[in-house]
């Protein structure tokens, strides 16, 4: 479980030009108050009838008695709104779009518009204005679980931890089973460095929800960083369970394995991580690092070559593979693999490109 905000600078001109833009919406607001009583009759009738179709999951009929009740009466935000959600319903996200920010301009104090319009952006766009919509639903007092969550997961996206605990966390008091809320409350705080934070906040998610594989497998990586290796196992195994094609738990579980000495359960995990996940070149890196400790130094080397080929910028196996190469007495080539390792970043590479000067 990664924002710009364009703002319109009007000329002379076209402040006149929306200045009478906001006198036409200001007419039309004041003949929709003119309706008859009868068209607003008619609308609510309509409008009603949609609710029961929406709630019996059938859209189509629905939306066509919200096109009625807004015929009727064009001020109906009610029938807008619900237009705009049974929308997304029949996955028609364009046309929902437009009626939230139609929404955004009849009702500007409504928050709920600004949520939606933020949420159904959030996938693609994760620029500073998806933020600023999510915090005006809020501000306009729009504050569900959910809108706090998201403005959490985009601060969480966006690396600002702090503001991520805060957002999460009022959303888990507003619904105190969230698990998803306590799954990502718990990555920023394992990025803040509050690893029993994190912990606690993991065995909550999986708690409240028991059926949750990416929670278990998280849990378990807090716990290999702790030291609690035998807990990580049984964390991965869970995963595993739930979900067996689970590679990234497998490979975890094998890393943990190899903490533990069990090189052989260490080098089936990351076998068959492999054999799930053809191109997860992190098993293929561990599973080389076994083949050393067991002295398999040729093979181990063909794997770090065939990871490098598919990924040259995979520091640590050049660094892996130099110090295969040096057992196997090739000094020239392990010293090669440190200084591309250590040029890639990897700091621990310089104790041993020492060795070579």
């Amino acid at each position: 479980m990664s924002y710009t905000f364009y703002e319109l600078n009007y000329t002379g001109i076209m402040k006149k030009f929306f200045s009478l833009f906001c006198a036409f919406l200001f007419l039309i607001s004041s003949l929709y108050a003119q309706l008859p009583d009868k068209d607003k009759k008619e609308s609510k009738k309509a409008y009603n009838k949609a609710v029961e179709y929406v709630q019996a999951g059938n859209y189509e009929p629905a939306l066509s008695y919200l096109e009625a009740s807004l015929e009727y009466d064009p001020s109906n935000t009610d029938a807008l709104l619900l237009a705009a959600k049974t929308k997304i319903e029949i996955n028609n996200i364009l046309a929902a779009l437009a009626d939230f920010h139609l929404l955004t301009e009849r009702a500007p104090g409504m928050g709920e518009p600004y949520f939606y319009i933020a949420y159904l952006k959030f996938q693609e766009d994760t620029t500073e204005l998806i933020a600023q919509y999510f915090s005006e639903a809020i501000e306009l007092g729009f504050k569900t679980p959910h809108s706090y969550y998201y403005r959490g997961l985009f601060n969480l996206i966006h690396e600002d931890y702090t503001s991520a605990v805060s957002d999460f966390t009022n959303a888990i008091n507003l619904k105190d089973d969230f698990a998803r809320a306590y799954h990502d409350r718990a990555a920023a705080k394992r990025a803040l460095g509050d690893m029993q934070g994190a912990l606690y906040d993991y065995r909550l998610a999986t708690s409240y929800k028991p059926d949750f594989p990416l929670a278990f497998n998280n849990m378990g990586s807090v716990k290999i960083i702790l030291g609690d290796y035998q807990g990580a196992i049984e964390d991965y195994s869970k995963a595993i369970e739930l979900n067996p094609e689970f590679h990234i738990a497998l490979n975890n579980r094998g890393s943990a394995k190899y903490f533990l000495g069990d090189l052989e359960g260490a080098l089936e995990d990351f076998n068959q991580a492999i054999q799930i996940g053809a191109q997860y070149l992190f098993a293929k890196n561990n599973k080389a690092c076994v083949l050393a400790k067991q002295m398999e130094l040729e093979e181990s080397v063909e794997i770090y070559n065939e990871v490098i080929s598919l990924n040259d910028d995979f520091a640590s196996a050049y660094l892996n593979r130099g110090l295969v190469k040096e057992l196997m007495g090739d000094l020239d080539g392990a010293c090669k693999d440190w200084n591309k390792a250590l040029e890639l970043g990897v700091e621990q590479a310089a104790q041993y490109v020492d060795e070579c000067n």
